[in-house]
């Protein structure tokens, strides 16, 4: 994609996310969003068709940027370790609090988390599958049921229903994966 594409895409995309997170914002329309985003409706429609593929968007460049932030620390290229996945997980949300405060506390954001499950499993898996011996479908469903687990206590906490800081948060939820809930119940 050409820089000047890209650029009015990442102006959508930071008014998409500014709109969604103003407190008492009204709903949000492709004529609001333009207009926060500097452009004509018509530009809109030559980057996206819907407001849903915005989300859609959103939702890829912060799979991107977690995969940037893991590939930073060699993630990929040593042993499986979530406690590196958790701290990198933790650093995207510090750096995206407002946005995933809001569609952790919207149930129709369903979509958003769905997005973020499948991008992202489809990427360890990609970069996993010649190193295990796995089938492929089987490490998906592995990796798939690991990150439901966190992503659904990740939104709990972003609602502000967990009592505990995101680095403990973080700590438990790799210990759970690893270790298995029969290992805490010794």
């Amino acid at each position: 994609m050409d820089k000047r594409k890209e650029k009015t895409r990442a102006a959508i995309r930071r008014a998409y996310i500014a709109m969604l997170t103003r407190k008492g914002s009204t709903r949000l329309t492709v004529t609001a969003l333009a207009a926060q985003a500097n452009i004509d409706r018509k530009t809109f429609y030559l980057h996206y068709d819907t407001l849903e593929d915005v989300m859609a968007d959103c939702c890829a460049v912060m799979i991107d940027r977690l995969l940037e932030l893991l590939d930073a620390q060699r993630f990929f290229e040593r042993p499986f370790d979530l406690h590196y996945f958790y701290s990198a997980v933790g650093q995207l949300v510090n750096e995206n609090m407002p946005f995933f405060q809001h569609l952790a506390a919207r149930s129709n954001m369903e979509l958003f988390w769905d997005q973020a499950k499948r991008r992202l499993a489809d990427a360890v898996v990609q970069r996993y599958k010649d190193r295990v011996m796995l089938r492929e479908e089987v490490l998906y469903v592995y990796v798939r049921f690991v990150l439901a687990g966190m992503q659904d206590l990740y939104r709990e906490w972003l609602r502000g229903e967990l009592p505990f800081s995101l680095e403990e948060l973080g700590r438990m939820t790799g210990d759970a994966a690893f270790e298995g809930f029969s290992t805490v119940l010794k």
